[in-house]
């Protein structure tokens, strides 16, 4: 929401500098007035006074160290850790485990910027849809016992997006919760559901036709969203209504995904931040 200040009292966020001269010169009822910069510079917290006139008091925030970096560091039971930042909805995990060493980071509000390298080519070409479709910042960099298969690398990173995605939606309130697209890639067509509610679920039904695409597993599509549903809370069905290509029908899940994703996570502004669900709670059970 944008102020209406008059013009010399006019803050500029993109101007950190002017604001911080408008600081010292700004002073109400013979007292200076405070004006706190948020952590990254972008938002600012005015006094009452410069807001409205009504009270003679500033407005000041004392946040804790830990606030002022706008960091919040969690603990999850699946071995992973997260780490977020109050400005946005970010979440940031590293999972580590004898078999695997992931690395994850996604932006809900972010533009689209895919820096994947999973060490499975597939599985990064898959990322990157999720990244273009969402316009979600999607960052993953693993590393695996290659050696054996893809199978662990799969997985833990699938639980590791879960998990920052989980810490990433926090408590849910005012967002759509539910997505519905249909996504077709040439002959496949592809449509996936779901919803945000913290039960996790999978529905899957997609005829695959070959083994492999690339050196990629198929059957590692269907354990990676099992591992995402698990860690993450939601409700996700995919279901395949065409498609003879491997390739079109894996890509069109991803796409579809993404897009049901972009939904759900979207805000709905009839709701005023309010929780969805008439529970008035959505957490991960």
């Amino acid at each position: 929401m944008e102020l209406s200040l008059p013009t010399h009292r006019r803050l500029l966020h993109s101007s950190p500098s002017s604001s911080a001269s408008l600081l010292k010169s700004t002073r109400t009822s013979g007292s200076e007035s405070t004006l706190s910069f948020s952590a990254n510079q972008k938002a600012l917290v005015l006094p009452s006074t410069l807001l409205c006139g009504i009270s003679s008091k500033p407005t000041r925030i004392s946040p804790t160290p830990m606030e002022s970096r706008g960091i919040i560091v969690q603990a999850f039971e699946n071995g992973s850790s997260a780490t977020s930042s109050e400005m946005g909805r970010t979440g940031e995990v590293k999972r580590v485990t004898k078999e695997t060493n992931v690395f994850v980071k996604v932006n809900l509000d972010g533009t689209g910027v895919a820096e994947n390298s999973t060490g499975i080519p597939f599985l990064d070409h898959m990322l990157d849809q999720l990244a273009s479709h969402g316009l979600f910042d999607v960052h993953v960099k693993a590393a695996g016992d290659y050696h054996i298969d893809d199978h662990h690398t799969n997985e833990d990173v699938a639980l590791a997006l879960g998990t920052a995605l989980l810490q990433a939606l926090g408590d849910r309130k005012g967002i759509n919760r539910f997505g519905d697209f249909s996504a077709p890639l040439d002959e496949a067509l592809i449509h996936v559901a779901l919803d945000l509610s913290g039960r996790p679920h999978l529905g899957f039904d997609l005829q695959i036709p070959t083994e492999r695409v690339g050196t990629y597993d198929t059957q590692l599509v269907e354990h990676f969203f099992q591992s995402l549903v698990n860690t993450s809370g939601m409700t996700l069905h995919i279901r395949q209504l065409a498609g003879r290509n491997s390739h079109h029908i894996i890509e069109a899940t991803f796409k579809a995904f993404a897009r049901a994703l972009r939904q759900a996570t979207e805000p709905d502004l009839r709701r005023h931040g309010s929780v969805p669900s008439s529970k008035g709670v959505l957490s991960r059970s």
